[in-house]
């Protein structure tokens, strides 16, 4: 197994950069970018020569697809001359599978214990030990019960725990490499682009960074941030806020674009990606889960930004 991973972002720019290339010779200008972007980080090189190998895998069925299925063709015009560069001259059968590749959830699955779907806001799972799981949408779990360990990865996506008393620090959540151990306590677990939310809404927990492995008490009205396995400050967490996903509702105060809208995507089943500074931007608002396509919009209108539907699976901001 490999020491390093690319992240989600990485991924999404190499899958676009794969496009762009197959797509036809690039400008000098280009080909000093894609390389400047290569040698900036090695996860970079990881990521694109990953989607490279599997793309190449793909060409010649993705040709063969293209003789029946127009939709490429449709595509292609509907993007020239702007967006033509992510258009690979092959079939929707390739960027379908780009899309699978930068997305690995099929090969999270297969490591979960459960798994909820993107069509529900809650899902409430009783655990061996009495416990409860609220689960988000698109998220999965592994568990592993023995004796006095009572030990769950959150695999990815959100879910908020009510304890069952037991042994003091016996009921563990790991997810990212951090781990948060229960004293007694009801709190909320969100990992979202690498990073680690912790939400307490009773009792206290300790959190340890996989990069920083002293631990952190947070009690309750208080949250935590692990980046990059390293604890940011104590912040105030007000319950209402912190769990308002359960009623359908995203509610943000001065998060990143680029957060919003992979918390957007559980609940789409397409990809949603936000294109170069504007992932960087902070923005504040209510986005109603019940209608992604409207919260999708109303995000690009706080950013000034556009809405690309380039496929039903892949909308872009831009």
């Amino acid at each position: 197994m490999r020491d390093i991973e690319p992240t989600e972002e990485q991924k999404d720019i190499a899958a676009l950069w794969v496009a762009k290339r197959t797509a036809g010779p690039l400008t000098s200008a280009d080909a000093a970018a894609l390389e400047a972007w290569l040698a900036a980080d090695r996860r970079h090189r990881l990521a694109y020569d990953d989607l490279r190998v599997l793309y190449l895998q793909l060409e010649e069925p993705a040709r063969r697809a293209a003789e029946v299925n127009p939709l490429g063709r449709q595509l292609a015009r509907r993007l020239r001359p702007r967006w033509s560069w992510l258009i690979a001259p092959l079939v929707p059968a390739a960027a379908l599978l780009i899309m699978w590749i930068v997305n690995p959830a099929i090969l999270q699955d297969w490591q979960a214990d459960i798994v909820t779907g993107r069509d529900a806001y809650v899902s409430t799972i009783s655990l061996p030990d009495g416990s409860l799981a609220r689960l988000g949408a698109d998220t999965a779990l592994a568990l592993n019960f023995n004796g006095n360990a009572r030990h769950i990865k959150l695999i990815r996506g959100e879910a908020y725990f009510e304890v069952e008393h037991g042994p003091a620090g016996s009921f563990t959540v790991t997810a990212n490499g951090d781990t948060i151990r229960d004293i007694g306590t009801k709190f909320n677990v969100d990992v979202l682009n690498h990073k680690t939310t912790v939400a307490v809404t009773e009792g206290m927990v300790e959190v340890s960074g996989s990069a920083l492995p002293d631990a952190v008490r947070i009690g309750q009205g208080h949250l935590i941030v692990v980046s990059a396995g390293r604890p940011g400050p104590l912040q105030t967490a007000e319950a209402e806020l912190a769990l308002a996903w359960m009623s359908g509702r995203l509610v943000v105060q001065g998060a990143r674009v680029s957060d919003v809208a992979a918390a957007l995507q559980r609940h789409h089943m397409g990809r949603i990606v936000v294109r170069g500074a504007l992932a960087d931007q902070d923005v504040s608002g209510t986005f109603p889960l019940t209608d992604i396509e409207g919260s999708v919009q109303t995000l690009a209108a706080a950013i000034n930004a556009n809405v690309l539907h380039a496929t039903p699976l892949l909308t872009v901001l831009y």
